[in-house]
C-alpha cells in the first residue's frame, strides 16, 4: 500500500481498475449465441479471387475513406448500376459472390476495416438461410449479431445498416423463414448507430402479388428495373444518414 495513503484514495483507486477492467471487456466480442452452432458446408474462402480483385482495385485507385460501403452477397454484386443510381452518395460496391453472414465476418478484416466507412450497408442473410444446408432463423441472427459486434468493437463509429432479405420467388418455400430473420433483426437494429430498412414492400403489388417484371429469369435476382425500385428506398434513407 502507499504511504500517505487514506481510505478515500485506496477507494478511488479501485473504482479506476474497475473501470479500466470493464472497458477491456467492451472492447471485445462479446456475444452470446441463442441458437446451436452452425457449421458451414462449405469453405469461407470460396470467393478469395473476387476479394483479391477488391484488394487490387483498392491498391490502384486508392483507399477512399468515410465513405458509404455496401458490403454483401450477389443482391449487391450484380447492381452494376448502383453509383449512377445512388448519386450524390459516395458508394462503393462491395458485394461478392452468393456469400453469406460467415463470410462477411471472414473478410471483414481485408474488405472493411481498411475502409472505415462512415456507413455499411448490409445484404446478407438470404443464402444463409435458403442454402443446401440452411440454418434457422435464429442461428442467422446469431451470425449476424457476431458481425455487428466485430464491427462496432473496431469502427464504433461506423453506422450499420441492414436492408431486410428479399422474399424472392424461387425460394418461396424459405418465406416464413426469412420473415422470421427480418423481424429479428429489425427488432435488434435501434439506436443512432443500427438501423434496418424493410425493402420488401416496393417488390410486391398492392394485392400481395410479387412483381415479377422486377427479377431477371431466375427469379432470384433484381434487373435494372428491381433496382430503381431499391433506389427509391435506399437514396433518401442513405442522404439522412450520410449527413
Amino acid at each position: 500500500m502507499m504511504k500517505n495513503s487514506t481510505p478515500t484514495t485506496i477507494l478511488i483507486l479501485v473504482i479506476a481498475l474497475l473501470g479500466a477492467s470493464f472497458s477491456c471487456k467492451r472492447s471485445s466480442v462479446n456475444y452470446q449465441p441463442i441458437a446451436e452452432a452452425f457449421e458451414p458446408d462449405y469453405q469461407l474462402n470460396r470467393f478469395e479471387n473476387e476479394i483479391k480483385n477488391f484488394e487490387k482495385e483498392d491498391t490502384e485507385k486508392g483507399k477512399k475513406k468515410g465513405e458509404i460501403l455496401f458490403y454483401g452477397s450477389s443482391s449487391w454484386r450484380i447492381w452494376k448500376d448502383m453509383k449512377s443510381d445512388l448519386a450524390p452518395l459516395p458508394v462503393l460496391n462491395r458485394g461478392f459472390g452468393g456469400s453469406t453472414i460467415p463470410e462477411l465476418i471472414h473478410y471483414t478484416e481485408r474488405v472493411v476495416f481498411p475502409l472505415e466507412p462512415k456507413i455499411l450497408v448490409i445484404y446478407g442473410g438470404e443464402n444463409d438461410l435458403t442454402g443446401k444446408k440452411y440454418k434457422s432463423a435464429e442461428q442467422m441472427f446469431d451470425s449476424y449479431r457476431q458481425f455487428v459486434s466485430i464491427i462496432q468493437n473496431r469502427l464504433p463509429k461506423t453506422k450499420i445498416c441492414f436492408v431486410s432479405m428479399k422474399l424472392s420467388p424461387s425460394r418461396r418455400k424459405h418465406w416464413e423463414t426469412v420473415k422470421k430473420g427480418n423481424a429479428m433483426v429489425k427488432s435488434f437494429s435501434t439506436g443512432k448507430y443500427l438501423s434496418y430498412v424493410d425493402i420488401n414492400p416496393v417488390l410486391f403489388n398492392p394485392n400481395g402479388t410479387v412483381k415479377g417484371e422486377l427479377y431477371t429469369q431466375d427469379s432470384l435476382h433484381l434487373n435494372a428495373q428491381g433496382y430503381r425500385e431499391y433506389t427509391k428506398v435506399l437514396l433518401p434513407f442513405l442522404m439522412k444518414k450520410y449527413k
